[in-house]
Formats: structure tokens, C-alpha cells, sequence
């Protein structure tokens, strides 16, 4: 076990990020071994989806140790990464880096309190992203590949900024707006009583974090775009009751934003766009590369399958929804490249990456072709298995704020910092 290279109480703890990382320790082997439990967990959830209708609560079982080991898994590999540090130490008494986020303001007294703090509220939020993609496999009769969805939507390169750099409050509220996008884009059968979860997640979401506005315009963008017919069964067009929800959740809108939240939101809206100067640069890693290809090459096998042509693509509702959120993901990338309103931006590539992920698997599902998946996922797998586990043998845990450097010590033997 390795010792902490300085007490955090023996120094002030910084006002500005990078924030100091200690109490940490690698551990290859040991997190190694928990990934290849998740592998082998989502195998096992794909047998049990194969074993009879008789057995269904294994299906259930197993899709909860999925989310436990997910939960446990990020906790722990969380618990180095800057944002993380910084939310557990000044949560316990200046709530001012949660200015304008009332969910986070009242959720406070809690996470002080919780084995590894904040480290084990994100482990909760990538957990939700697995449950999506278990439910939405339930959901679409795919269960067999729910195991599958969740390592896909939880290990995608695609969310590297949310899920493995400790963005946990964008990360939620994003997760919250999925409802929004699936009723948006007709991503689920009629008769789903989607509206009022729809306008819940999007009510919730504007609670934890001030990005949710233009996250939001994003979920419901498919709605210009998704065809009258549903996934898979007509579908009524919007009501009357469609539009007094539409009303009343942009009434709650502003209310929450007159209320303290506008200027909060307009204060970083103008750092991010003359000030600021650092951006994170993920989406144009290599690993987002070979999965866009993975993607592609999942689309291309199921054109040639299904004997698609441009014509039944214009016609479907569903392809523009891919065409235009790839291309907006396309379009974030190369903004980034050429360095315009980098710190801005990059804090949306995220949410487009989830969205763009979650309508092609529905185009797949749609299309009856989930085999076509399997690139995607040999990528997302390989990207861990041979590159972020094996290179945590060179972390310099405690030098700085990596992934996947974890605690050295149990939760009640942690030092947060003297409060003061």
C-alpha cells in the first residue's frame, strides 16, 4: 500500500484547479480483475436472457450486480480525479461551487457523509448509465445485449470527459435529459407513458446543473426530425396536452432562472467565451476515432443487409436523427481542432456523444441488425482492456489527477482537509 505523499491537512488546500490529489494508490491488478467481472457479468446476463421466460428474475438479478460492480468499479477509479477532490473537500462548508445547482446545494449535507464522498456519488451516476442501457435492451426486446449496452454507454470513449474525468453533476443532469431525447426521436413503442418522465428528468435536470438549457435544445432537436410513425407502431401526433407540458416546462424554466440561475449561467457563459483558455481535447483521441469507425462500419453492415437505399434513409425518421447528431459530433471535433471556443464547446460533446450513441443503437434495433454492434463494443472493450487498465502500471498516483489512481485506505481513515 502506498503512503500518501503529503497529509492533505498539512497543506491549504488549492482555490484553483489542478487540485491536489493524495491518499491514493494504483492498483492495476486488482481493477483489472474488476472489469473483467463486469465482462464476464454481461456475458452471464446475456445467457440468462436466453434461459426461458421461467427464469426471467435471473435476468434482474444479474442486471443488479452489474450495476453494483459499476458502481463499485468508478468509485474507486474516481477517486483521484480532480473535480472529485475538490466537490468532497469544499462540499462540507462552502457550497459556492454549486452556485445556481439547488439539487446539489441540498444533496451537500448527504455526500460529506457518504463512504468516499463524492467519489461514490459518480460511481451512483455511471451506474445510471448502465441501468439506461439495461432498460433501454429490456425496453426494445433486446434484453440478451443489455449487459452489452451498459459497458457500451458506461466505457464509451465518447463520454470520457463525464464518466472518467469526474464531471458528475453535467454527467446526471445529461442522463436525466435521456427520457426527453427517447420521447423527442419516437424511440420507444406508443403507449410508453414517456411525457410526464420526460418532463420530470427535464424539471430534475435543470435543478443540478446550468448547462441543462442548451443540453435540452439537443434532446429535443429529434422531434424536428423523427417521422409521425413511432419505433415501431403508429404513433398519435402532439396534442394539445403535448404543448401544456411543452408550456409549462419552459415556465419552470425560467422561473429556476430568473430565480438565481441566470446569472449564474450568463457569469460562466461569458468566462467560457473570454476568458477561459483550457479545454479538454478528448473527443479527438484516438479512441474516439476508431469508434466512430467501429459505428460507421456497424451502419454499412446493416445498409448492406437490409438492402437500404438513400431513398428508405431520407424516408426514416430515425436515420436523420443519426445523420444529423453524427454530424453535429463531427462538427464539435472540428471546432476543437481548430481551437474555437474550445472551453465552451468541449462541455457539449458529451451530451452529443450520449445521444448520438443511444439513436444508433436504436437505428440497429430498428433495423433489426444488433449484431451490427459488435465493432462498436470489440473497441470499447480493447480501448480498456489494452490501453487504460495496462497503463495504470505507469500512473503517478498522488503527481496528479488520473483515472483510475484509487483510495489507499478505507473511507473512515480519510483526511478531506481541515475546514475553516
Amino acid at each position: 500500500m502506498a503512503a500518501p505523499l503529503l497529509p492533505l491537512a498539512s497543506l491549504p488546500f488549492p482555490s484553483e484547479a489542478p487540485y491536489r490529489i493524495d491518499q491514493v494508490m494504483a492498483a492495476p491488478a486488482a481493477m483489472g480483475l474488476a472489469f473483467v467481472a463486469l465482462v464476464l457479468n454481461a456475458a452471464a446476463i446475456s445467457w440468462a436472457a436466453r434461459a426461458g421466460a421461467g427464469r426471467r428474475w435471473l435476468w434482474w438479478a444479474l442486471a443488479g450486480l452489474q450495476l453494483l460492480l459499476v458502481t463499485g468499479f468508478f468509485t474507486l477509479a474516481s477517486w483521484g480525479t480532480s473535480d472529485v477532490t475538490k466537490l468532497s473537500h469544499f462540499l462540507a462548508f462552502d457550497l459556492s461551487m454549486v452556485r445556481g445547482e439547488p439539487f446539489w446545494t441540498l444533496l451537500a449535507p448527504l455526500l460529506v457523509r457518504l463512504p468516499y464522498r463524492m467519489a461514490l456519488a459518480h460511481g451512483l451516476v455511471v451506474a445510471g448509465y448502465a441501468a439506461a442501457g439495461l432498460l433501454l435492451a429490456r425496453a426494445w426486446s433486446a434484453a440478451a445485449w443489455g449487459g452489452w449496452w451498459a459497458l457500451l454507454l458506461c466505457g464509451s470513449p465518447l463520454m470520457r470527459n463525464f464518466l472518467q474525468n469526474g464531471v458528475s453533476r453535467q454527467a446526471l443532469a445529461t442522463l436525466l435529459l435521456l427520457p426527453s431525447l427517447l420521447w423527442a426521436g419516437r424511440l420507444l413503442a406508443p403507449g410508453t407513458r414517456l411525457r410526464p418522465v420526460a418532463v420530470l428528468g427535464a424539471v430534475w435536470a435543470l435543478l443540478v446543473h446550468n448547462s441543462t438549457p442548451a443540453s435540452l435544445t439537443l434532446a429535443l432537436l429529434p422531434r424536428l426530425l423523427a417521422s409521425p410513425v413511432g419505433h415501431s407502431l403508429p404513433q398519435r401526433r402532439p396534442g394539445r396536452r403535448t404543448l401544456l407540458l411543452g408550456l409549462a416546462l419552459l415556465l419552470v424554466a425560467l422561473v429556476l432562472l430568473l430565480a438565481g440561475a441566470g446569472p449564474v449561467v450568463l457569469a460562466k457563459l461569458q468566462a467560457y467565451i473570454s476568458r477561459e483558455s483550457y479545454f479538454h481535447r478528448y473527443p479527438l483521441s484516438v479512441a474516439v476515432g476508431r469508434l466512430q469507425l467501429a459505428m460507421a462500419i456497424g451502419v454499412v453492415l446493416t445498409l448492406w443487409r437490409r438492402r437500404l437505399g438513400w431513398r428508405a434513409l431520407l424516408g426514416c425518421g430515425l436515420s436523420r436523427q443519426l445523420a444529423v447528431f453524427g454530424l453535429l459530433y463531427l462538427l464539435l471535433q472540428r471546432a476543437l481542432a481548430l481551437d474555437w471556443q474550445g472551453p465552451l464547446l468541449s462541455r457539449f460533446t458529451d451530451p452529443v456523444g450520449l445521444f448520438l450513441l443511444v439513436i444508433w443503437l436504436a437505428w440497429l434495433v430498428r433495423h433489426r441488425c444488433l449484431w451490427a454492434a459488435l465493432p462498436a463494443l470489440v473497441v470499447t472493450l480493447d480501448h480498456w482492456m489494452l490501453e487504460l487498465l495496462p497503463s495504470s502500471l505507469t500512473l503517478g498516483c498522488g503527481r496528479n489527477d488520473a483515472f483510475l489512481c484509487i483510495p489507499d485506505r478505507w473511507p473512515w481513515q480519510i483526511d478531506y482537509g481541515p475546514v475553516p
